[in-house]
């Protein structure tokens, strides 16, 4: 079996969590407010310092088995720098542009490891 998946999971999770948080993050306020997130600002506190940092290492590990599968540098790179660039700016600098540009980072990882994944099976197919 095959999980490819948690790489998505991880990155998703990790968008999601700062769109719940509007007031940590105010790119995301709109879209998170639009989406309903709103509703889980009393407890932004508990998404920041529980439920980010771990679905940050979940995109981590994702990223590492997609690669696994794959065997493509690139996305493993893009998602290996992405994830420390967040953690970087979530717990020594406190950079919102450092964790934006990781989380828009794991995005396109899990992006690039999903057409890697899927380039793979049509290989492994024919």
């Amino acid at each position: 079996m095959k999980f490819t998946v948690i790489d998505k999971v991880g990155s998703c999770g990790t968008l999601l969590t700062a769109m719940a948080c509007p007031v940590c993050w105010p790119l995301f306020a709109s879209a998170g407010s639009a989406l309903g997130l709103g509703v889980l600002a009393p407890w932004e506190g508990i998404m920041m310092h529980y439920v980010f940092p771990p679905l940050v290492l979940v995109a981590l590990l994702g990223s590492y088995i997609s690669y696994r599968n794959h065997r493509r540098m690139l996305p493993l790179l893009v998602g290996l720098s992405s994830g420390l660039l967040i953690l970087f700016g979530f717990y020594v600098v406190w950079q919102l542009l450092f964790m934006y540009v990781g989380i828009f980072g794991l995005l396109i990882a899990s992006l690039m490891s999903h057409l890697a994944n899927a380039k793979q099976t049509k290989l492994c197919l024919n």
